[in-house]
């Protein structure tokens, strides 16, 4: 690990560029709500929570390979991202390939539900119940193009072989109700209406690794990010946003783990990551799975409303604490928490399984940095059969666009610097 002390900063400006002017919202659908779990303010944390970790231990990352199929572009951040629920076969076999678990992704409830116009039908409230049983096992709304992506094993229900799956859409008398069997098939529903979806309000949640190995590309990072602020301003009128960060390190550093909660102001949360420096380290490992951890059991908002981490690391956690890892992506399942991984240059492939798992397991993607630009330390190839490769920038941009229209928003074919495979919105076709 470098031991420079850098400024630190972050990816997080992405996302809180891409918010931070957006004004103070209304309230979502109370009807929905009440059904469902309501909305509630939250307090922001006054302190930083420190938290100590068990010793290293020492793994090894990845080897990163040059690409020399293109010179690279200096002065830009580039990106990729798989949506591996939406290539679920394509995922299961990546799991069997690295020996990964493939328990949580049995049997799944997988949807798309659509309007009768054909388009998809985004923000329509649901919940999955066991046959007979009285109660919901979970509950939620259908995300970008209507898609319900539901684990029952991660979220506790062991393992149906059906569900019963009751939709509530906005400014529709009565209740659609459907007998699914669980598996890999996406099932289509028509509604009997149009929908439109429009979350009452974003948490969003930075989890920063921030050892040494991170200074020089989150240098970069905070260059790039920093155009995202114009922007934002346009991407989110009328939806309350918080931020949050958690910012961790690993035993026998400075701090452990650092989380300042959610405060409703850009200006304070830009405050928080122009404090931070990046130090320390020593060893692969870090303490990821504790900051996960404390990102998911932050004072979040329920109801209608978008509620994202952004785990930015070039390193696992250690090997004894991978399933504490995901134990908390499932506790973020349960709570509707989204979890977008960001693999930074070095990270090997303990980071990249579990990464990729926690996202798949709370309907996010995995986003990784590549060589194109020219930028920080070399990256590794993932292990992905397609792919776009953006600007940093311009894919942050659209993951939030699209959790906040509820419509996927694809980059331009003037933004792809490259493309692997057969790509099609997401969907690897080869």
């Amino acid at each position: 690990m470098l031991s420079r002390d850098y400024h630190l900063p972050f990816v997080l400006l992405a996302g809180l560029g891409l918010l931070s002017a957006c004004a103070a919202g209304g309230p979502g659908d109370t009807r929905l709500a009440k059904t469902s779990e309501g909305t509630s303010a939250s307090p922001v944390l006054a302190e930083p929570v420190m938290v100590d970790a068990e010793p290293a231990a020492i793994s090894s990352a990845r080897i990163a390979p040059s690409h020399p199929h293109r010179p690279p572009r200096a002065g830009i951040v580039t990106a990729g991202d798989i949506d591996d629920t939406r290539n679920f076969a394509a995922f299961r076999s990546y799991l069997k390939r690295k020996g990964g678990s493939e328990r949580p992704f049995s049997r799944p409830v997988l949807v798309q539900l659509s309007g009768p116009d054909g388009k998809p039908a985004p923000g329509v409230y649901y919940t999955l119940r066991k046959p007979g049983a009285k109660e919901p096992f979970h509950t939620g709304y259908s995300g970008v193009d209507g898609h319900i992506n539901a684990f029952p094993k991660a979220l506790g229900a062991g393992q149906p072989q059906n569900v019963e799956l009751r939709l509530f859409a906005e400014d529709q008398d009565g209740t659609t109700v459907r007998d699914l069997r669980t598996g890999p098939t996406r099932h289509k529903i028509v509604l009997a209406r149009n929908t439109a979806w429009k979350p009452a309000f974003l948490d969003l949640v930075f989890v920063v690794d921030t050892t040494g190995s991170m200074g020089d590309e989150l240098d970069w990072l905070t260059r790039e990010m920093r155009e995202i602020v114009k922007t934002a301003r346009r991407a989110a009128p009328g939806v309350d946003i918080r931020y949050g960060l958690v910012a961790y390190r690993d035993h026998g550093d400075a701090y452990v783990l650092r989380n300042l909660g959610f405060t409703g102001s850009a200006r304070t949360m830009q405050g928080w990551l122009d404090r931070q420096r990046a130090n320390g380290g020593g060893d692969y490992p870090e303490a990821a799975a504790a900051a996960l951890q404390s990102a998911v059991s932050l004072n979040w908002r329920r109801g209608k409303g978008e509620r994202i981490v952004i785990h930015i690391a070039d390193a696992p956690p250690h090997s004894r604490d991978a399933n504490r890892y995901l134990d908390a992506a499932r506790a973020a399942a349960r709570r509707n928490i989204q979890v977008y991984g960001l693999g930074a240059s070095g990270v090997g492939d303990e980071a990249e399984i579990l990464m990729r798992q926690a996202a798949a397991m709370t309907s996010g993607r995995y986003l990784f940095l590549t060589d194109d630009s020219g930028v920080g330390h070399a990256h590794a190839e993932p292990d992905i059969a397609c792919y776009r490769v953006t600007r940093l920038k311009t894919l942050m941009i659209n993951v939030l666009k699209s959790e906040l229209s509820g419509i996927r928003h694809e980059a331009t074919a003037q933004q792809v610097v490259r493309e692997v495979g057969a790509y099609r919105r997401g969907v690897c076709l080869n």
